[in-house]
């Protein structure tokens, strides 16, 4: 056998793996017996991987790259060993065309499952999520989070569980950029009150958090980054990895309507109340309030 002909077929056996570290998945969807209602579409992430949460039937699922199966179109992800479970710390998948080839093990039904399909290591990573009991805010964009050495890990402030979903945590309060800190106007999240096992940060480092809709766990050392100052409402979905935040009106700058009398809340659900620091009240307190109709419009309202 001459060099040219080894090299050759040293390239042939290499290819398939070129290939497979190139994978580039536009979109791709979960289904099979598993998934109650038909074909569901994972959430592609700002960093490539793919992300399923919600509930799961016993049996079996498959992660394809079409909402419906297409002949000589559709890829599947199958597990590379036989009887693989979906719940698991890191299993390696290949991709087949064959639409018989076993999928992911769904044991038992819960309505908390999530897992993560990274195309970079062709691995699919799965779980059931249980809520955190607490989040904090962490960082240097409001008073006493920190100084001009380093963040102040007794200085976090606590965010509020959502009392009908224990995954959504809210938080209001002043933020701002400016002090002699370090690092002045960024900010991370935490799962407790020290620095890990558990951290929520952006995808990218400085992203602006009035910009921002997705959040990961781990990684990289990223924060949000505080551009305009006031009074922010921050939202975040531990289970769908969200993440919202709201710039308030401020009561002392805003012009508003006269203020008036009432007795009874607005009934609307589409109006939100804050007291006069900012913060969102279920409904009107003793005294003069802030009231956001849905077009955004804004009047103190004095209720007795």
């Amino acid at each position: 056998m001459t060099i040219k002909s080894i090299l050759l077929n040293i390239i042939l056996i290499l290819l398939p793996f070129t290939a497979a570290s190139a994978q580039n998945f536009d979109a791709l969807w979960a289904t099979g017996s598993a998934v109650a209602e038909g074909p569901r579409q994972l959430t592609k992430r700002p960093d490539g991987q793919f992300r399923f949460a919600g509930a799961l039937n016993e049996g079996e699922l498959k992660i394809m790259t079409t909402e419906t199966y297409q002949k000589g179109v559709t890829q599947f992800l199958k597990p590379q060993l036989v009887d693989s479970y979906l719940i698991n710390h890191g299993l390696n998948y290949v991709i087949t065309s064959d639409e018989s080839q076993p999928g992911w093990v769904v044991s038992f039904q819960e309505d908390t499952y999530r897992f993560l399909v990274d195309p970079v290591s062709r691995k699919v990573t799965g779980e059931l999520m249980l809520p955190w009991n607490e989040v904090f805010i962490a960082g240097s964009a409001f008073e006493g989070g920190a100084n001009h050495v380093e963040w102040n890990r007794n200085g976090m402030l606590p965010f509020e569980r959502d009392h009908d979903n224990p995954y959504v945590f809210t938080w209001t309060g002043q933020l701002g950029n400016g002090g002699n800190v370090v690092e002045p106007g960024r900010f991370k999240l935490e799962g407790q009150m020290t620095w890990g096992p558990r951290e929520l940060h952006p995808y990218v480092q400085d992203e602006d958090l009035l910009s921002s809709t997705q959040m990961r766990q781990g990684g990289d050392d990223t924060k949000w980054h505080v551009y305009v100052e006031g009074t922010y409402h921050i939202v975040i979905d531990l289970f769908n990895e969200t993440f919202s935040a709201e710039l308030l009106p401020n009561a002392n700058e805003h012009q508003t309507d006269d203020a008036f009398q009432v007795e009874t809340p607005p009934t609307d659900q589409s109006h939100k109340v804050y007291n006069m620091n900012g913060i969102q009240v279920q409904q009107l307190q003793k005294g003069i309030n802030i009231v956001r109709t849905a077009d955004g419009k804004v009047r103190k309202v004095l209720s007795k």
